[in-house]
């Protein structure tokens, strides 16, 4: 199953509700007209691993929105995941693919930013590239 990129908001939002954030009045209405509430959130997490995993996710901004959905599980067992994810797409210089890896890592406490990097931007991209290789070099 392939989503379309408004459903990974709507997935994100899923995600959220299920570990109890609050949303406001927009968010709710997005998470109660969406179809993707007949999958419980494990079952949607897999969908997207497997969607990210097979490749069908060919264009940049999709992977990103792929990315920042499942960042919003809290799934530490998502992290192997992330460091294949991190290694591929720093190979291809997606950069915004690989900030929105760093977050994802860095919301699992993953020490994926240097510690004493002031900002975390997208636009950082040769400190986001840094960052990516030395979290892989670590780990």
């Amino acid at each position: 199953m392939k989503l379309k990129n408004e459903q990974f908001t709507e997935a994100g939002f899923i995600f959220e509700k299920a570990n109890g954030n609050s949303h406001s009045e927009y968010e709710k209405q997005i998470i109660a007209e969406s179809e993707l509430t007949k999958f419980k959130p494990n079952e949607l997490e897999q969908i997207i691993v497997d969607g990210l995993n097979s490749g069908i996710y060919k264009k940049e901004e999709e992977r990103v929105s792929g990315y920042w959905s499942l960042s919003k599980i809290g799934n530490r067992n998502l992290i192997p995941e992330y460091r294949k994810w991190l290694r591929t797409e720093l190979e291809n210089e997606n950069r915004i693919a690989v900030f929105q890896i760093l977050i994802g890592l860095d919301r699992l406490d993953e020490p994926a930013f240097d510690e004493n990097r002031k900002g975390r931007r997208a636009d950082e991209t040769e400190l986001n590239f840094r960052d990516g290789k030395t979290y892989l070099n670590g780990n």
